[in-house]
C-alpha cells in the first residue's frame, strides 16, 4: 500500500493521516498512540520524521504526552480538527467554488438542490 507521495513533506502527510484516523473514529479520545519506533517501522519512515509529525500534533493539542507512559489522543481532538479544517475548507475551497458557479451563471436554486441532495435535505 502506497500511502505517501512526493507532493508534500512526509511528516505533514503522516500528520494528516493521523488526523484522518481520528476523524474516521479509528482513533478516539484518550487512545494510546503506537510508540515512535513502531510507527517508524510500520510506515517505513525515519523516526525523526515520525517525531516531527507527532510533535506538530502535540503542539496543536490534538495529541498529548504522558511523561514516561506514551502519547495519547487528546479529548476533543476530533472537534478541534473539524473546526480547523472547516475554516480552511470554507476559505480555500467553498468560497472560490461558489464564486466560480456565480461567474458561470449557475442558478442559485441549482446549487441549493445539489446541497440538499448531498445533505439529504437536512439543515444540520
Amino acid at each position: 500500500m502506497k500511502m505517501f507521495n512526493e507532493d508534500s513533506p512526509l511528516y505533514l502527510q503522516l500528520r494528516k493521516h493521523i488526523e484522518e484516523l481520528i476523524l474516521s473514529g479509528v482513533l478516539c479520545d484518550n487512545d494510546a498512540m503506537p510508540s515512535l519506533r513502531n510507527m517508524a517501522k510500520d510506515y517505513s519512515l525515519n523516526p525523526i520524521t515520525v517525531s516531527n509529525a507527532i510533535g506538530a500534533l502535540v503542539d496543536e493539542a490534538i495529541l498529548y504526552k504522558k511523561r514516561g507512559v506514551g502519547i495519547y489522543v487528546s479529548p476533543g481532538a476530533r472537534k478541534l480538527i473539524i473546526s480547523t479544517r472547516s475554516k480552511d475548507f470554507i476559505t480555500e475551497t467553498l468560497q472560490p467554488t461558489i464564486l466560480m458557479a456565480k461567474q458561470l451563471d449557475l442558478p442559485k436554486q441549482q446549487i441549493t438542490t445539489i446541497i440538499d441532495t448531498i445533505y439529504g435535505g437536512k439543515d444540520e
